[in-house]
């Protein structure tokens, strides 16, 4: 009898320990934030490396907000547009421009041969790391891109943004951040650096000519559009 109740103990003992193991751990919900450059690029997310003879750039895409752009920028890339060329643009604490194979800052084609006209989203702004369309003279954007390399944001600006209507977390936002608030909702906002800001803010700081080219070429070897894969721990 003693043993018979002995081993009903470690029956029920081992039988707790198969549900106790078998249970899944609740894992802890992830918060988003609700300004979507904030927030660090998800799986599946589509996502462009810059590779460049500096270095490399790595940013998140926002297809679902600006798809328009997004899908120009992306069928560009793919064809192998971008390979090859200079960054032709840099002025310090302010952007790195890319895409014109000009090198005028005049140059450069939509994939489609047509311009973009600005695509507009409140969810999006110029935040120190942000990728945005540069647009040409019929305001208009086609290939040439840029990369806000990021100063700290004057308070007169942000009495500005308050003036002008901003939202507190937008403010905020370029207080901690640093960016360029004047030219939102004049060029498309459409991706943002997760990876390589440091590399961004090291090339604004190169000595440029009378025409803010960088004196020793940076060339951009390769721009490689992928979905997002989060690395292994």
């Amino acid at each position: 009898m003693k043993k018979r109740a002995v081993a009903l103990i470690l029956l029920l003992i081992f039988s707790f320990t198969l549900v106790s193991c078998g249970k899944k751990q609740e894992e802890t919900p992830v918060v988003r934030n609700p300004l979507y450059q904030l927030n660090p690029p998800s799986p599946g997310d589509t996502v462009v490396t810059i590779t460049t003879s500096r270095g490399t750039i790595s940013a998140v895409l926002y297809s679902k907000l600006v798809p328009d752009t997004v899908n120009n920028f992306i069928k560009l890339a793919d064809s192998g547009y971008y390979d090859g060329m200079l960054i032709h643009k840099v002025i310090k604490d302010f952007v790195i421009q890319m895409g014109d194979p000009t090198l005028t800052g005049n140059g450069g084609e939509s994939f489609s041969g047509e311009g973009l006209p600005v695509e507009y989203n409140e969810m999006l702004h110029n935040f120190t790391g942000a990728l945005g369309m540069a647009a040409g003279p019929d305001g208009l954007s086609y290939s040439q891109f840029y990369i806000v390399a990021g100063a700290p944001v004057s308070e007169e600006y942000v009495a500005a943004m308050k003036d002008a209507g901003f939202a507190v977390n937008v403010i905020a936002a370029y207080e901690e951040l640093g960016g360029l608030p004047s030219l939102d909702y004049e060029y498309t906002v459409f991706g943002q650096v997760y990876e390589g800001l440091d590399l961004v803010q090291e090339i604004s700081g190169v000595k440029v000519d009378k025409y803010n080219r960088p004196k020793k070429d940076i060339v951009v070897s390769s721009v490689s559009v992928m979905p997002y894969v989060a690395p292994e721990n």
